[in-house]
């Protein structure tokens, strides 16, 4: 989400300028044009979040259709990765730094694998049907 948020930056700067700039005769009409303001940002965010969703599946899409190993293994290889990593830490006690930056990673990894999974499992049996 916050890649999708600073790759609207200019467009909500832009469409704030303009809305700010307009000058208003009535207080309703400042509440309407902030009210219109925040469904645009909203709409530009969504938008850009299921941009951003698409490249994801389509990018995974091609994965699974390469004949290389790696790109088939990747997602599992890295978590493999970061677990191992994150439990020498733990063992290891390194700094509180090192192990809450890994934390933060492994569970992105967590979550990004097993919803990517789980989205590919639910759009595989929506295609069957």
């Amino acid at each position: 989400m916050i890649p999708a948020l600073v790759a609207l930056l200019p467009t909500l700067i832009e469409k704030g300028a303009e809305l700010f700039d307009k000058k208003f005769e009535t207080e309703s009409e400042k509440v309407q044009a902030k009210k219109q303001y925040e469904i645009d940002v909203t709409n530009a965010i969504h938008t850009a979040n299921m941009d951003i969703q698409g490249q994801l599946t389509e990018r995974h899409k091609n994965d699974m259709q390469s004949d290389s190993w790696l790109s088939k293994n990747i997602r599992p290889l890295t978590l493999i990765y970061l677990m191992v990593l994150f439990t020498y830490a733990f063992v290891a006690e390194v700094d509180a730094f090192v192990l809450d930056m890994l934390q933060e990673l492994l569970m992105m990894v967590f979550g990004f694998y097993f919803l990517a999974r789980g989205a590919e499992k639910v759009v595989s049996i929506l295609k069957g049907k």
